[in-house]
């Protein structure tokens, strides 16, 4: 918390040699976190186990100079049956099924060396994959935080589609296995993320099952918010949710997870707790997955071309992606703005939350939504 409060400090300070020499890092406190910070994002793999994990962390805007970003596949995310499968589709098709998506991020570049920065733990949603959501976690990066992303291969796009691992590993404890991961990628010589990382205070937000998986972690020692998106309460009404200051976000046309269901766990979360309800979003709206492709049907309008076995799959792959919701990049300043706001705040960067009201909507003409809060 110190070294938070430091650069802080620093960044209101012109010309202290204990600052940054970095003078975007100096930037005053913006009024809203819609647009990228004054980092770059870096991105690498690291390997848990049977499973990989993606790693976004700040890097300096000078190190990134003669370098190209970083596109992922989502065919990198198949089981082996299904890219047999494709393997045919493109013979008999005469083209190719893998379409890169394009991000912000460099692939192992240059870690800053301002850090060591807060730690971030992102979980995707059922059915998709660790790299979903690149839109927030390589912003988020840019915003000064390490952002650490593990394949849930018990609900993943890969297990739903191939083989799922047995025995399944419990999520809070594969959780905190990619926290002991990253420590030991921090005191590691020669390492990427060498003195890069601090896991002494640790934020967790994911979409969807990894928003759920997000809350159950709520609880941990040292996790200072909780941020689940497209996520909520049992319509039984049997969720516990952790005495922990959280964020609910949510599209106001999600098809897969009712918004009633955000709207009640918002009312029965310990305070202070806030909610973001977007209006038109659907489900995938937090996510990259309805932009891949060039079939117009995301993910799954790809799948179907190529003959893979999708149809169950249809409508959680889709939902968010038409014409008749909001458009899906217009959507993506405001769940930026309000994650990284929470997070500035959660962690002590921001003494008070910044842009956290209604008051703000006029600063995002893409989309128009609804905040509640009890503080």
């Amino acid at each position: 918390m110190v070294h938070f409060r430091f650069l802080l400090v620093c960044s209101f300070v012109v010309g202290l040699a204990a600052c940054s020499s970095n003078n975007s890092n100096s930037d005053p406190t913006p009024e809203t976190y819609r647009d990228p910070g004054p980092w770059e994002a870096g991105v690498t793999t690291l390997t848990l186990a049977d499973r990989g994990v993606e790693v976004w962390y700040p890097v300096e805007p000078a190190d990134t100079e003669g370098l190209e970003t970083s596109p992922y596949f989502i065919r990198d995310f198949l089981s082996p049956a299904l890219e047999a499968v494709l393997a045919d589709a493109e013979e008999r098709l005469g083209r190719e099924f893998n379409p890169p998506f394009a991000t912000d991020a460099y692939r192992d570049a240059v870690a800053s060396e301002a850090g060591p920065f807060p730690l971030v733990l992102f979980s995707h949603g059922s059915p998709a994959f660790r790299t979903q959501s690149t839109f927030l976690t390589t912003h988020l990066a840019s915003w000064g935080f390490v952002v650490a992303s593990v394949d849930h291969l018990e609900w993943g796009l890969q297990g739903f589609l191939g083989t799922r691992p047995d025995p399944a590993m419990d999520d809070v404890e594969l959780r905190r296995m990619v926290i002991a991961l990253l420590e030991s990628e921090n005191e590691s010589d020669g390492a990427i993320l060498k003195g890069v990382v601090s896991t002494e205070q640790i934020a967790v937000t994911g979409h969807s099952a990894g928003g759920s998986a997000s809350r159950r972690f709520g609880a941990e020692p040292g996790v200072v918010t909780y941020i689940p998106i497209s996520a909520g309460v049992s319509s039984e009404g049997t969720t516990e949710l952790p005495d922990t200051p959280s964020l609910w976000l949510t599209g106001t046309t999600d098809g897969v997870v009712d918004p009633q269901r955000t709207i009640d766990a918002f009312e029965q979360a310990s305070a202070p707790t806030r909610l973001v309800l977007i209006d038109n979003m659907g489900h995938l709206g937090p996510s990259d997955i309805c932009l891949i492709g060039d079939t117009g049907g995301g993910i799954i309008g790809l799948a179907q071309e190529a003959g893979l076995p999708v149809d169950s799959l249809a409508d959680i792959g889709t939902d968010g992606c038409g014409e008749e919701s909001l458009p899906i990049e217009d959507g993506w300043p405001v769940i930026r703005h309000f994650v990284t706001a929470q997070l500035r705040w959660a962690f002590g960067i921001d003494e008070e939350p910044v842009g956290m009201s209604q008051e703000i909507e006029a600063l995002f003409p893409e989309a128009t939504f609804e905040y509640d809060e009890s503080l």
